[in-house]
């Protein structure tokens, strides 16, 4: 098989053997790349004890761009010290650069004190800015540009080669609400928002130990994104953790706009339409598989956050299970699965192949209902799935105050058109309703997705090759499945490799009491998560409870 590799070229011709760039390319290439980069002999540059210049070299990198603000201003008994001050409008808090970094400037300038003048002013200055609990002495410019672009404003101080970074970090954010995607009746209401801090903050509400881990890192040459690596140490393996690492340090883009792109660039196998990593808008969520041994991963500017490793039986579960004192959604939510994957493309092979497994009475209304239909029942389901997708797509998409109405009017409209019209039978209409309302069962919206994309294989399949084929195909599917991994984790854990112990948590929901234990192949370093015999059981018949949280066998 032809492999294809980033920078082969191609001309439409008879493909022989691809060539590389030239030189002349690569270094065109070099030259666009630089065009958005500042220029790095500026960057690695240190601070000038001239003010003028190094105000003139930060007006320099920033080209003169509206929201970039230089304030220079003079104080002291006789206006000796000059100090200039940078930031960028939209970043910071404008209230407390005026009450906190100009206010004690100008005062001590108005009260004309004499003795106000020490041998080191940078160090007068420093002490005068203890209020602020994060400044930061830096004497390179290109670190400075960093948290000048992070939201910290510089100050630079005539006479110094040193620069102070004080964090005044002031924008517009989202507040805490309930995600929309991941909405439940019972449970917090609490989801992420765009800001790193804020979510930190709601892991840690939820997780008071000083053993919770918040590793931080930047990825990306020009955006330049803060990417957090969330774990519990002594409940996490180590090497999960370094392979954490060492995947995010291997990524050399210039942007990481969205979670999606450390996705892409960590999972195991792109090569699948299943989703490798687990994503959620829930700290709650994010808490228990933190608790299970997992690590999180948490971009800046985006409310999605990243768990790994992920298995498959997960996107089936809903944090609402665990809220419930008892779990009778979840066997549903596998056979809504199978319905998902395998329902229309039963239709086709029982009403193309396999007649004679149909009861008579149903075979001879189905018959009368095809009477009029032109197409085969292939074509038929094909039909009826891709425009059911079009309209719950173009209802994803639209506003949120007409989407519903296109979902469900559009449905019932096009159903009924078309059933009129003979282009399809009634119990096709059926049938994809059934299909269409199993999907939504699927708590996860990735999931939903990857079954729904298969279902088209499904139906070839069947058209082709009867039940034969759907078995082909799920044979196929379950092949797939368990030859992936997340991290290093079987996908199909603890279905394939098998442990019977571990499935209280897959079909069904065991009582707490009963899961002791983290998951097996996660090993963590604390397998055990709580104490054993707390099953709850009456008082024994004299009142006492010396019967009361014993289980068999202990």
């Amino acid at each position: 098989m032809l492999k294809i590799e980033k920078g082969d070229v191609f001309l439409f011709r008879p493909l022989r053997k691809p060539f590389k760039p030239s030189e002349v390319k690569k270094r065109r290439i070099e030259s666009r790349l630089q065009k958005v980069q500042p220029d790095k002999d500026a960057l690695k540059q240190s601070v000038n004890p001239a003010l003028d210049y190094n105000i003139e070299l930060m007006k320099k990198l920033f080209a003169e761009t509206s929201d970039f603000v230089v304030r220079q201003f003079h104080f002291g008994s006789n206006r000796e010290i000059w100090v200039g001050l940078v930031f960028i409008d939209g970043l910071v808090d404008q209230t407390s650069i005026s009450e906190s970094i100009f206010k004690p400037f100008m005062m001590q300038t108005l009260e004309g004190d004499s003795e106000l003048l020490p041998e080191d002013p940078y160090q007068m200055i420093l002490n005068w800015l203890v209020t602020f609990y994060s400044i930061k002495e830096e004497v390179e410019i290109g670190k400075l540009l960093d948290l000048l672009l992070a939201g910290f404003a510089i100050l630079f101080i005539d006479g110094s080669e040193k620069a102070l970074a004080i964090e005044v970090k002031g924008w517009d954010a989202r507040s805490i609400e309930e995600p929309a995607a991941e909405s439940f009746v019972r449970g917090p209401r609490e989801g992420f928002t765009e800001t790193l801090r804020t979510n930190t903050a709601l892991i840690r509400r939820r997780i008071r130990t000083p053993n919770i881990r918040f590793d931080m890192l930047q990825v990306g040459t020009v955006t330049k994104t803060d990417i957090c690596i969330v774990y519990i140490d002594g409940l996490v393996n180590p090497k999960l953790v370094t392979e954490v690492n060492n995947r995010l340090q291997r990524i050399d883009t210039d942007s990481i706009l969205e979670s999606g792109y450390i996705e892409d660039f960590i999972r195991d196998n792109y090569r699948t339409p299943f989703s490798l990593l687990d994503r959620t808008e829930r700290p709650d969520k994010v808490a228990g598989s933190l608790l299970e041994g997992r690590v999180a991963i948490m971009v800046d500017t985006t409310p999605f956050v990243l768990i790994a490793p992920a298995i498959f039986s997960e996107f089936l579960q809903s944090p609402e299970d665990y809220y419930e004192s008892h779990d009778y959604i979840r066997p549903f939510r596998w056979i809504a699965l199978l319905l998902t994957l395998t329902l229309p493309s039963f239709y086709v092979a029982l009403t193309s192949f396999h007649q004679e497994m149909i009861p008579t009475s149903l075979a001879l209304s189905m018959a009368v209902g095809r009477a009029g239909v032109p197409f085969p029942a292939v074509v038929e389901a094909f039909l009826m799935e891709v425009t059911f997708d079009f309209l719950r797509e173009a209802g994803t998409r639209m506003p949120r105050s007409v989407g519903q109405a296109v979902g469900v009017v559009g449905a019932l409209v096009l159903g009924q058109a078309a059933v009129a019209a003979s282009i399809v039978s009634p119990l096709m209409v059926i049938i994809v309703a059934l299909t269409a309302i199993a999907s939504f069962l699927i708590p996860n919206y990735s999931a939903s997705i990857a079954i729904r994309f298969l279902r088209y294989p499904m139906l070839l399949l069947a058209g082709t090759f009867g039940l034969l084929g759907i078995f082909w195909g799920l044979m196929f599917l379950l092949l797939h499945l368990s030859s992936l991994r997340s991290f290093g984790i079987p996908y199909l854990y603890p279905i394939s490799p098998s442990v019977p112990g571990e499935w209280k948590d897959v079909f069904y929901r065991a009582p707490w009491w009963a899961m002791d234990k983290r998951p097996l192949l996660f090993r963590s370093p604390n397998e055990r998560r709580q104490a054993k015999g707390q099953r709850p059981e009456p008082p024994v018949k004299n009142g006492g409870d010396e019967g009361r949280g014993k289980q068999k066998g202990d």
